[in-house]
């Protein structure tokens, strides 16, 4: 019997639309797989070659890029399936709990994808002795609050559901002394820096001890090592949420009551920022968890702007998150507009544009 496609994940990915050279990193069972791709591999595989081309100048696309990228690594992964499915999985040394570290740092091995007319072979390179990349970004001078935790990936342990293999999926709820977290990683500095800001403001205008301010609480930084300066990602609060977001929690049926909390819940939070000379920025209902107590709470202070909900040349004021929050009020809304309820809707969504 055939086994079964085991996880994985693209940890990174490099490439050149005009060398036509790439290179992603697989996750899978403890080890990582360095694959390459060079116009040279094409033999005899024009039309191989030709859609190996159309990948990489899609996924510069600005509105298709992100589409495009999943499907090349598909498209790269799918011919190593049998190896990956072969492959032993690496367990932690000694028996420790799997930990960023193991996630960053695993075994690794090289291999190329060679189209040989128009039929795909993997190619173990025995030779390639190259370093892997140096995950994370420089901060520069960003200043850290002192009261900000500062964390090396030994120190970050993974928290594993059943039959998760440690190394095969990007960590994101993780324990650091005793805390569940979310790990944020980052790959823009700019949007890096804008979030460890804005955290920075929230914490030094006291906003971080104000119950009323429905944003997770920053817990710290993880360094790629000891005597770096590069930061891997961010720390924050775990948000008890199974991954629900507010437009997620509208596809369902919600009662009025639960619509009249998660609005008052998000406005006085973004009334409290804006108060506080702080902007959200990405204003959408992705970016508004909702928990299993049915709270609502504001993420993603990276900035940037979503096609739809803020103007472009509105984006990263406070006049794009008004313009963004009158959008989710619209979205919460929408399934009430009869009776009762809907004259309250209507009167909701009046005094919002008033204000």
């Amino acid at each position: 019997m055939a086994a079964s496609n085991p996880i994985w994940s693209v940890q990174d990915t490099l490439y050149g639309c005009h060398d036509l050279w790439s290179r992603l990193d697989i996750a899978c069972k403890g080890k990582r797989y360095r694959v390459e791709i060079f116009p040279e591999n094409f033999i005899k595989s024009e039309a191989s070659f030709n859609v190996y081309k159309r990948f990489l100048n899609g996924m510069d696309d600005d509105q298709n890029g992100e589409s495009t990228s999943e499907d090349f690594y598909d498209w790269v992964v799918t011919p190593l399936l049998p190896i990956l499915a072969e492959a032993e999985e690496a367990p932690p040394s000694n028996g420790q709990p799997f930990t960023l570290r193991d996630y960053l740092l695993p075994e690794t091995c090289h291999y190329q994808l060679y189209f040989v007319n128009d039929k795909v072979e993997p190619r173990y390179d025995h030779g390639d002795g190259e370093s892997l990349f140096v995950p994370g970004l420089d901060i520069g001078d960003f200043a850290l609050p002192s009261t900000w935790g500062k964390y090396t990936p030994d120190m970050v342990q993974q928290c594993l559901g059943k039959n998760d293999y440690g190394y095969s999926k990007k960590p994101r709820k993780v324990s650091v002394d005793g805390k569940l977290c979310f790990l944020k990683e980052f790959h823009s500095r700019r949007g890096f820096l804008r979030e460890l800001e804005t955290y920075k403001k929230i914490e030094q205008r006291g906003l971080s001890r104000n119950e009323d301010v429905q944003v997770p609480q920053f817990v710290g930084v993880v360094y790629v090592s000891q005597d770096s300066r590069r930061v891997y990602g961010m720390l924050i609060s775990l948000v008890d949420c199974e991954n629900l977001t507010l437009s997620c929690a509208l596809r369902d049926k919600v009662t009025f009551a639960q619509i009249k909390k998660w609005e008052e819940q998000i406005a006085t939070t973004v009334e409290l920022l804006h108060e506080a000379g702080i902007v959200w920025g990405d204003v959408k209902t992705n970016n508004v968890l909702i928990d299993k107590n049915d709270d609502a709470w504001v993420i993603d202070f990276g900035g940037g702007y979503t096609q739809g909900w803020v103007d472009k040349k509105h984006r990263e004021t406070m006049k794009g998150d008004e313009e963004g929050l009158f959008k989710i009020l619209e979205r919460l809304y929408a399934g009430h507009r009869n009776g009762d309820e809907g004259d309250e809707a209507r009167e909701e969504m009046a005094a919002m544009r008033e204000g």
